[in-house]
């Protein structure tokens, strides 16, 4: 079964700051279905680009590995190895216009796990809804970085 969600939202911040809290990959756990995520490496700026993550998915966790990719405006994300066979992916596109920050949340599911196609639609679609949510408070609250300038 494979399912698909476009919600796109405004958050009460800059995009750099979107994007910062988009990076805190340990913080996945506060805001998504992750119950569990670690980087395991990082590209050449920093940012986690392989990610073990533990999955709730519709009612069982699933250890996923996930790869990363970051671009200006964008985070995306690829399930690369999951236990139970799930894959996917997904992305947050983050632009700034006078009227503030807007994302674009993508995600795709293709799942084995047998189930009525209209009850996984249903159900993925509330559980998408609340991960934008979730966000878009933890976004609105995460903290700034801070900037220290050598004496």
């Amino acid at each position: 079964m494979r399912t698909k969600t476009d919600i796109r939202f405004a958050v009460e911040a800059s995009k750099a700051h979107v994007l910062d809290a988009l990076a805190a990959i340990e913080m996945l756990p506060e805001w998504s279905m992750y119950q569990d995520a670690r980087v395991a490496t990082r590209d050449e700026s920093g940012r986690p680009h392989r990610v073990y993550v533990t999955a709730d998915v519709l009612g069982s966790s699933d250890l996923q590995v996930l790869e990363y990719e970051w671009t200006k405006n964008r985070t995306s994300w690829t399930v690369v190895d999951s236990s139970r066979g799930i894959g996917g992916g997904g992305w947050f596109e983050v632009t700034e216009d006078e009227d503030g920050t807007n994302v674009w949340y993508h995600a795709e599911l293709h799942s084995r796990i047998p189930l009525p196609g209209l009850l996984m639609k249903r159900t993925v679609q509330r559980w998408n809804e609340t991960v934008v949510q979730n966000f878009i408070e933890f976004a609105e609250s995460y903290p700034e970085r801070e900037n220290f300038h050598s004496i």
